[in-house]
């Protein structure tokens, strides 16, 4: 009865010291396959980013390349160690189960066919910033499945590939400008005219806009509002260094704008509210309800 028993264990060992030999050169096959796709992957970026200089393609490409060579050495290691019919049947039914697994796996299907279309189609590169589904960040990283950026509240986010194929996606960075813009209420009694050709002198004097031809500084009157006449005023900046400094810029270009009107006599009147009573020949109604402050200086003043 413990013949039985532990013959089978017997048997298994004497399989195992028998084919060790295949194993181990499988084993080695398999690492020499890793280590040629970790070097594959390192030349084909190198030479890439002479020819290409989004960093993004490159690297996705350089990770397909690594995938590829993984699988091959696997297929070899198990061809190795006497399961050709495995590796075999695992190429000869991947068409079966890619559909089987995309069932199965919809979503993760999806978003590594939308990273290759995003890789090669190029919407936007490392480095530039993005807004997709009211999430706003600069790109790190293009991943088989999701895509990494980083908002400017220093938020990591991962956003899934066909996320950003199915939606409408902003890049703000991809030609290097954006055209900003704020409003300035003057009273209707100014000279909108004046104002408004100073307003584009203190625009012309500031070196950290654009002064092209297409991209000069201009303003518009916006709309006649109910105590002013509103001054819309146009620039452009370079958007590559897309971060708090515009921000910045925008609040000093701004209080440019408003010192110097001031300072030109020119009025900034707040909205005007105008209250109706309608009792006409009736007194207003309100009241004076007196308070500690209010009684005791009645009682010095009658002193």
């Amino acid at each position: 009865m413990s013949d039985q028993f532990i013959q089978p264990f017997i048997d298994f060992k004497d399989l195992v010291i028998q084919n060790l030999p295949s194993v181990l050169i499988g084993i080695i096959f398999l690492v020499v396959f890793i280590f040629l796709g970790v070097f594959f992957r390192s030349v084909a970026r190198k030479r890439l980013q002479k020819r290409i200089s989004d960093r993004l393609l490159t690297n996705f490409i350089g990770r397909a390349i690594f995938l590829f060579m993984l699988v091959f050495g696997v297929v070899i290691f198990l061809n190795q160690i006497g399961l050709g019919k495995a590796a075999g049947g695992l190429l000869a039914g991947a068409g079966v189960s890619a559909i089987i697994l995309g069932f199965a796996f919809k979503d993760i299907g999806e978003n590594f066919l939308a990273g290759f279309f995003l890789a090669f189609s190029r919407p936007f590169s490392i480095g530039d910033v993005i807004e997709v589904e009211a999430l706003r960040g600069r790109v790190k990283a293009l991943n088989f499945r999701n895509t990494h950026i980083r908002t400017f509240e220093g938020k990591d986010i991962f956003v899934p590939n066909a996320m950003l194929i199915k939606n409408p996606l902003i890049n703000y960075t991809r030609d290097g400008l954006l055209r900003y813009d704020f409003t300035v209420g003057l009273d209707y009694g100014d000279d909108i005219l004046k104002a408004s050709r100073l307003m584009i002198e203190i625009l012309e004097k500031e070196p950290r806009i654009e002064h092209n031809e297409e991209l000069k500084p201009f303003v518009l009157l916006k709309e006649f509002g109910t105590s002013t006449v509103n001054i819309q005023i146009f620039y452009w900046v370079n958007a590559i260094n897309f971060t708090s400094q515009i921000a910045v810029l925008q609040t000093e270009i701004m209080n440019k704008v408003v010192t110097e009107l001031l300072r030109e006599g020119y009025s900034l009147p707040a909205d005007i509210v105008e209250l109706k009573i309608y009792q006409e020949g009736q007194p207003i109604p309100l009241q004076i309800k007196p308070n500690a402050d209010s009684e005791g200086i009645r009682n010095e003043l009658s002193k």
